[in-house]
């Protein structure tokens, strides 16, 4: 990964008077200097530029803290590295922060509280005033801790940082957002509707008799029993594996086969086997990167001239305007959905080396009890020989 590509968000972590605001306008530009677009978000800054309006008690400091790091996920998944210096030393929030925000890094300053009074009485003068260690949660596994005192300058912190940062063996972490606990808990709860969804009745139509045909994020099968019941071959796969064990519970043959993984790798043991791939109401519950491995194992695992239909929430549907903002297309209103922007998704097929043959974007495809949603319907297919 080019460093110009790097996104993530680096939260340099400590008490107050450890230096994190020194350290991480230091880290800014050695990282601007390798090639990092960066911003760089002091706490204290934030706090005046929200116009104080949250107070000092820990419930108002966690509920800030949480505003701050959903506004770095968000400018995060916009393609920039966030550095931000703040206290926040909350379980609740470090919680958070490593479950909705991609590629977190959790940086701890540590410094003795001798140093700290001492730099203290020279700029905020609030150890007077508070007793931080029955106010905040010392962190038990931060990422990296860095001391900021004695022979160490904050500039030598700064570039143990970035060197970690850029060098370090620390995976990319793509956040779950709590997907698979909310899903495993939807299905065993039996909430999803059991008849075939108008999406499945539409693609049957264009299938070829005896189709053999994959259906990716099938949930608890109602679509994939449906289109073996028409005669065609069906592989289902769901990355819950509660929807999973459901699906295999009531099966009574071995058509469809269930299976609980996600469709990448697939390809290894499939290449070039399915006329169709389906996807209902899956796409928008990936993340994007997700989606991409998605599109790109698609291609793989179908025959030439195979289809692949998708049905997917769109970003213009009002349910795009609720809960908690992730990113410019992800939302959490009580699970994590990312909402599709078509041409973008169009993009992403022709990317894969996909030809759009319909694509579609309206209300009235899925209308379920008192909700009727904007979604996506796109039908592609794999060509007959690959373009030079």
């Amino acid at each position: 990964m080019g460093n110009e590509n790097r996104s993530g968000v680096i939260w340099i972590t400590g008490y107050s008077a450890s230096g994190k605001t020194t350290v991480a306008r230091l880290l800014d530009a050695n990282l601007s200097q390798a090639g990092v677009q960066t911003i760089f978000l002091d706490g204290d800054q934030l706090r005046s530029i929200f116009d104080h309006r949250w107070g000092y008690e820990r419930a108002d400091r966690i509920d800030l803290a949480r505003v701050y790091f959903r506004l770095c996920s968000h400018l995060s998944s916009q393609g920039y590295t966030v550095i931000i210096a703040a206290v926040a030393m909350y379980e609740e929030v470090r919680t958070w922060f490593k479950m909705h925000v991609n590629n977190p890094l959790e940086i701890y300053l540590d410094v003795p509280e001798s140093e700290r009074r001492k730099r203290d009485k020279k700029s905020k003068h609030v150890y007077k005033k508070q007793d931080f260690k029955s106010l905040y949660d010392e962190p038990l596994n931060p990422d990296l801790v860095v001391l900021n005192h004695g022979a160490t300058t904050p500039l030598q912190a700064a570039e143990t940082i970035g060197h970690f940062y850029l060098y370090g063996e620390q995976p990319q972490i793509e956040s779950q957002h709590g997907r698979g606990e909310h899903w495993n808990t939807y299905y065993r709860q039996a909430a999803a509707p059991e008849e075939p969804s108008l999406f499945a009745q539409e693609v049957a139509k264009a299938l070829s008799p005896s189709s053999v045909l994959l259906e990716v994020g099938c949930g608890n099968g109602r679509d994939a029993n449906y289109f073996a019941r028409l005669g065609h071959k069906t592989m289902a796969i769901d990355a819950s594996e509660q929807a999973i064990a459901l699906c295999k519970e009531s099966a009574i043959t071995d058509n469809p086969t269930f299976s609980a993984r996600r469709a990448k790798g697939l390809s290894a043991t499939h290449i070039n086997s399915f006329s169709a791939i389906y996807s209902r109401f899956c796409i928008h519950a990936m993340t994007k990167q997700e989606e991409v491995d998605f599109l790109n194992e698609a291609i793989l695992l179908l025959e030439p001239m195979g289809r692949l239909y998708i049905e997917c929430r769109s970003i213009n549907d009002p349910l795009a305007q609720q809960g908690e903002v992730i990113s410019p297309s992800e939302r959490i209103s009580g699970h994590y959905r990312r909402f599709i922007v078509m041409e973008e998704l169009v993009n992403r097929l022709q990317q894969a080396g996909f030809t759009i043959l319909q694509q579609q974007e309206s209300q009235g495809f899925a209308p379920h009890k008192d909700e009727d949603p904007v979604v996506i319907r796109i039908e592609a297919e794999k060509p007959l020989k690959e373009t030079p």
